[in-house]
């Protein structure tokens, strides 16, 4: 059974291990999750026509991003539409772009200048809007939901 968090704003897919897998089982795991990534992404772009571009399939690379998390009680992946938000000043003027890479999905975020770093301890509501921009809306997905 595939798993979602209801507490995260994006779509995404996670299997826990019941034991420790084997290489076959994790490929099967993974496989599993790529297909429910790739279906999430293929249903926003028939819903979200022009919001989101898929890569050129060179030497068989995945059409889209995403980001794959593994630990020793489970896997976890997560569809991106970008790879991170732009982060404004309350009048609408930019600061930077936050980038998000595969870290976020342990928890860490770095950000490379003061400005960004002190916008984001004074709201921390904005990093809810950046993991939001960056992931499939959570609307699409009909799977099960944990907590």
């Amino acid at each position: 059974m595939l798993l979602q968090n209801a507490k995260l704003p994006f779509t995404h897919f996670a299997r826990s291990f019941t034991s420790v897998p084997s290489g076959p089982d994790l490929l099967e795991v993974y496989n599993q999750l790529y297909s429910a990534a790739n279906d999430a992404v293929s249903d926003f772009i028939a819903t979200n026509a022009g919001s989101f571009s898929l890569h050129p399939e060179d030497d068989d690379d995945s059409p889209f991003s995403y980001n794959l998390a593994m630990s020793t009680k489970g896997m976890a992946i997560l569809p991106r539409r970008a790879e991170g938000a732009m982060l404004r000043r309350d009048d609408g003027s930019d600061i930077g772009l936050v980038a998000l890479n595969g870290t976020t999905l342990g928890g860490t975020m770095m950000v490379k200048h003061r400005e960004e770093w002190d916008t984001l301890r004074k709201r921390p509501e904005l990093l809810d809007h950046i993991l939001a921009s960056i992931g499939i809306p959570r609307d699409i997905t009909p799977y099960k939901s944990r907590v």
